[in-house]
């Protein structure tokens, strides 16, 4: 019967985001009584190696509303073609087309609200399903009114959305709430999904929502006919987010509303909503990224037979390159696991079992893309599935993640770590191989990268904290300063490398 089209992106935008949009989330789901009823969020510009905003929030999600969510993500390197916008974090228009070129075609009507706002029809019996159900072909609009803060966050249960419903059928009188906000594209708003497809959609050029939804009703008006109200159907609630603000750009109103002549758009009639661009889709109730780490790392890696470790960190230890693996492998998968599927990463490392196990993690997470490893890295396994081998030079510009492996290929995986053990020759054979293509991977990243890539990639760093290699790599790499115990730090290249070491200088010693 209706696609609802939403979009946002995993950062705090507004106060208490994360609690507003799952009550919104949750009660208008519980209105989708159709089979095809659907809501499409687009997820725009969250980065790589962060999950989408409804993953990040899926467990205050009701089943219901996991069962009819489709999460469209477009990632940052998708919007190398909107550079004109590239100052915004999200794109509206963009986010809306993108959803609505994908809806359910099965779908009469498509419908815009923010996710955070609740609609609660006058007659309690009803679905919204019900209510667009007996409506005529039209363009409609409902008002929308704030709720206040205290309200909705002291008094409302995100998993309870009858609950919500309930209490906001009688809140309004009791408060006076009632009084509709005025403001452009501050309202409900349901259309035809024809008519959306026949005027070419949001105009793209547009970069900001309450104008874009502004220009659209304009043209809507002249290939439709006047917006109809639902006033008397159904009443639209806005958790107020008002304690923290934010800025919004806003249009020539001149330009995309009051002089607007047609409602169709013939210069991006056959690109609206990036048709060509292959876009993931995630559903919550099938297979989540817990079940897929699970899966991968479960594969690779056997529950360990002591309910407790240590670790030393005494400072005469600094030269001991020994590891723990099946402790660090969890941490370095929970680094690659949001990237899409088809990634390339680039493996460069001294320990075969490291490959090993990575390999078989990897395919367990679901990730088809190959394992790329350099022939330079002499004595590593390349009969994995997947595993790649080739010159470093022609292995770079295929890589979209980087993994340095910073370990003693001599080191078994059940000997003690950080006992004082030393390098022995054939580990400072390999080490040296690690350190050289590290610095040159680091110094080519920028003009090595992958066609259409533009932003720069991931290098993951194992075993790169309280060690020769923690300067090394955090002089190349802006990397987020972890726990020792992770034994692992990511992050971007730097643009220029600092002249002098963030970490004291340590030297690497090699076997007596």
């Amino acid at each position: 019967m209706f696609s609802v089209i939403l979009y946002g992106r995993n950062v705090s935008h507004g106060y208490n985001l994360h609690k507003r949009a799952a009550i919104g989330l949750n009660a208008l789901a519980e209105l989708m009584s159709d089979s095809d009823d659907e809501i499409l969020f687009v997820d725009d510009n969250t980065p790589d190696d962060h999950p989408t905003f409804p993953e990040a929030i899926h467990d205050t999600l009701t089943d219901k509303a996991k069962s009819v969510m489709r999460i469209l993500r477009v990632r940052p390197r998708h919007r190398l073609d909107a550079r004109r916008h590239a100052h915004q974090a999200v794109l509206e228009s963009q986010s809306r087309n993108v959803a609505l070129r994908r809806s359910n075609p099965r779908n009469r009507w498509s419908c815009f609200a923010t996710t955070d706002t609740l609609l609660v029809p006058r007659n309690e019996g009803r679905s919204l399903s019900d209510i667009l159900d007996e409506l005529p072909d039209g363009f409609y609009r409902t008002p929308r009114f704030d709720l206040p803060k205290t309200l909705w966050e002291a008094a409302f249960d995100r998993g309870d959305p009858n609950g919500n419903l309930a209490k906001l059928r009688h809140w309004p009188t009791r408060f006076h709430l009632d009084r509709p906000r005025d403001e452009a594209g501050a309202e409900f708003q349901v259309m035809l999904r024809d008519d959306l497809f026949a005027i070419h959609g949001f105009d793209e050029a547009m970069s900001s929502g309450g104008s874009s939804d502004s220009n659209l009703a304009a043209r809507l008006a002249l290939h439709r006919g006047a917006a109809g109200t639902l006033i008397d159907k159904v009443l639209g609630y806005r958790c107020d987010p008002g304690r923290a603000g934010t800025a919004k750009g806003m249009n020539d109103r001149d330009r995309v509303v009051d002089v607007v002549t047609t409602p169709y758009l013939p210069a991006q009639a056959d690109r609206w909503g990036w048709p060509d661009l292959d876009i993931e889709e995630i559903r919550l109730d099938r297979g989540t990224s817990y079940e897929r780490f699970f899966a991968g790392v479960g594969a690779a890696i056997e529950p360990a037979r002591a309910p407790y470790d240590a670790t030393s960190l005494e400072s005469h230890l600094v030269h001991d390159l020994t590891y723990d693996l099946a402790h660090t492998l969890p941490f370095v998968c929970d680094q690659v696991l949001t990237y899409p599927k088809h990634s390339g990463v680039m493996f460069v490392g001294a320990r075969a079992d490291f490959l090993r196990r990575f390999s078989t993690a990897w395919r367990g997470m679901g990730f088809t893309g190959p394992i790329l490893v350099p022939q330079e890295c002499a004595g590593l396994p390349i009969d994995g599935q997947g595993v790649e081998t080739g010159p470093f030079v022609e292995l770079l510009r295929r890589a979209e993640i980087f993994i340095f492996e910073f370990g003693l290929a001599t080191q078994r995986e059940d000997e003690p770590v950080r006992t004082g053990r030393k390098i022995t020759p054939p580990d400072d054979a390999c080490l040296k191989v690690v350190e050289s293509l590290f610095r040159r991977a680091a110094a080519l990243e920028a003009e090595t990268r992958p066609e259409g890539q533009g932003l720069p990639r991931r290098f993951i760093g194992v075993n790169v904290i309280y060690n020769y290699y923690w300067p090394l790599f955090t002089d190349h790499i802006g990397a987020n300063i972890t726990p020792f115990c992770s034994q692992v730090l990511a992050g971007d290249p730097r643009a220029v490398t600092p002249k002098k070491a963030r970490f004291p200088r340590l030297r690497r010693r090699s076997m007596a």
